[in-house]
């Protein structure tokens, strides 16, 4: 029986372990890629017995192998177990890598956000907060986040809707147990401009891009008649409903042919989609995943009639050339295009049609509440902006003044 393991016994061994009478428990076995030294023993945690690896021979030599061997004997001895605090080690390196921004957004963060939330605060994230990305989230500080928001080169309702983005993603982070508190509740929001005005069609603004749209339609035909009838393409009917519903862009692109009622004359804006094999989760189709239910007018009855009957389109009401969603870029470029013609770059953008909804209705005095119901606004705060948005309003009250 060897009493103690060398340099010199290791380097003889045959098939048959060699076992150290000075520690108990340490040992070199052969296996198949050589010669390896372990610390076996009786577990004081689970009280199973154990072998505790220590390394190869050739990698660390046989004193260190004592030496990690006598530790780890220290370690039974206090009531701890080897494996068990080295099983938490590697948990606690796995959880630091997990606890990175990058980790988190592109992983546990996805599954409890809807996907259209979950794509839009990624690409802002990974866009503003690059060198933010491989840290660990707990190292990202309340200092860090003032410092960064009060450098934004844009305007201040922008930065503030990128912090609410890591705001969202780091108060997820709590909930799952990466971070033990956010640091937000530190980081003071930029002062806005409530009273900002807003870009909407006035009505010198919609004959002008009325106008455009029949340069787009003449330019569409030209060079490429998909569509023959009526309209040249998807624009000119994408603009009218966004003018007559107050529809978002995203809310008219997901909008299928089943979510109109022509016969109770109500389009229904779905808020989360069906699920499907290859997106088992519902998938987000209004920015704030509630169902509304909008009325048509006469315009908006007669765009869509004619639009569909034309097209004889049986699910998206407005797909792409392939037959699928039409993309944000799909449809921005056509819109470019109409607006350039019309003469209202910088006037306008796409969004504004919705705001004209919103700003009409306020000027055919009608309520709050009726606005905010129809536009899918969360927050009164959201809605009541247009009422400061249009000048004949104003103006209406100030000559109301003459008669007081």
């Amino acid at each position: 029986m060897i009493k103690k393991i060398t340099e010199s016994s290791v380097s003889k061994m045959g098939e048959k372990a060699l076992r150290d009478n000075e520690i108990r428990g340490f040992s070199c076995q052969l296996k198949k890629t050589g010669k390896y030294f372990y610390y076996e023993y009786k577990s004081p945690v689970t009280g199973t017995n154990r072998k505790h690896p220590l390394g190869k021979h050739g990698e660390i030599t046989v004193e260190q192998a004592r030496t990690m061997a006598r530790a780890a004997s220290g370690d039974v001895a206090t009531g701890n177990d080897p494996q068990e605090q080295k099983r938490e080690r590697r948990k606690a390196i796995e959880k630091n890598r997990q606890n990175t921004l990058r980790a988190f957004i592109e992983g546990d963060f996805r599954s409890v956000t809807p996907e259209v939330t979950a794509d839009e605060a990624e690409k802002n994230i990974k866009r503003h907060f690059a060198k933010w990305l491989d840290k660990p989230m707990s190292q990202i500080t309340a200092f860090d986040m003032s410092k960064w928001l009060n450098n934004y080169p844009g305007a201040p309702t922008g930065g503030n809707r990128i912090m609410n983005d890591l705001r969202g993603i780091l108060t997820k982070a709590v909930a799952a147990g990466y971070l033990e508190k956010t640091p937000m509740s530190e980081v003071k929001r930029l002062k806005e401009d409530k009273s900002k005005k807003i870009k909407y069609l006035t009505r010198d603004y919609e004959k002008k891009l009325m106008a455009g749209l029949d340069q787009y339609d003449e330019y569409r035909r030209e060079l490429d008649n998909q569509y023959e009838g009526k309209f040249a393409d998807m624009l000119r009917p994408l603009v009218m409903l966004a003018i007559h519903t107050g529809m978002r862009k995203g809310e008219l692109l997901n909008l299928k042919v089943n979510d109109i009622d022509f016969s109770s004359g109500v389009i229904t804006v779905v808020g989360m989609g069906d699920h499907s094999d290859s997106h088992p989760k519902k998938k987000a189709r209004t920015k704030s995943l509630q169902t509304r239910y909008i009325p048509m007018n006469h315009v908006s009855s007669s765009i869509l009639k004619d639009w569909l009957d034309q097209t004889g389109h049986t699910d998206l009401v407005f797909p792409n050339s392939s037959g699928q969603r039409a993309s944000h870029k799909y449809i921005d470029r056509r819109w470019y295009k109409a607006r350039e013609a019309a003469g209202l770059t910088g006037k306008i953008d796409f969004h504004g049609l919705r705001h004209t909804f919103g700003t009409r209705l306020a000027e055919l005095r009608v309520d709050l509440v009726t606005i905010q119901e129809l536009m899918g606004h969360e927050s009164l705060d959201v809605t009541a902006k247009y009422l400061h948005t249009s000048p004949e309003r104003k103006q209406m009250a100030i000559s109301e003044l003459e008669s007081y």
